[in-house]
């Protein structure tokens, strides 16, 4: 087995920072990557992107159907962070990091929660952000064609395939 493979994303940098401390964090990682070869990294980021464009009309469907009514959204969630991979996939893709951290501190709502929802594109967002679907949520992910169900199923696999990929190229 290769010693590099992983099976769980790390959890690195999921914690409340100040934006001092974040720019600091995106630094040092971006001159890491730079280090490696940044080209090491930039493919397998751009599929992240196009599977997470792939996935934006249906997620955005559903989030319209069901977060305008929600009495609890999800972004409220205390523990939504980005993590080091979310961070590897921005700087790989050649963007720039959000501005800070989700919240700067852990009784914060996330900063970039706004009465229409995300201010974030979905390819710049943490991506348990991306994933997570909440009940009502699943209730149409269910009422989907058992095709699509599939399809869907395979791009988040193939997604999280390819950032455990990056991280065990950071690590490597």
């Amino acid at each position: 087995m290769d010693r590099t493979a992983r099976s769980e994303e790390t959890s690195l940098y999921r914690f409340p920072c100040g934006d001092w401390e974040w720019k600091q964090v995106g630094e040092s990682l971006r001159e890491r990557m730079n280090g490696l070869g940044m080209h090491r990294f930039h493919k397998k980021a751009l599929e992240i992107r196009a599977a997470i464009e792939w996935l934006d009309p249906i997620m955005e469907r559903y989030c319209g159907e069901t977060c305008p009514s929600c009495q609890d959204p999800c972004c409220n969630g205390r523990n939504v962070f980005y993590n080091r991979t979310d961070l590897i996939t921005l700087l790989a893709c050649g963007e720039p990091l959000p501005p800070g951290q989700t919240r700067k501190t852990a009784d914060e709502a996330c900063r970039y929660l706004r009465s229409s929802g995300c201010s974030l594109s979905r390819t710049r967002r943490p991506y348990v952000c991306v994933w997570f679907l909440c009940e009502p949520q699943m209730v149409l992910f269910q009422g989907e064609s058992a095709r699509l169900q599939r399809q869907i199923v395979r791009v988040l696999g193939k997604i999280r395939e390819n950032r455990l990929l990056l991280e065990s190229l950071l690590d490597g």
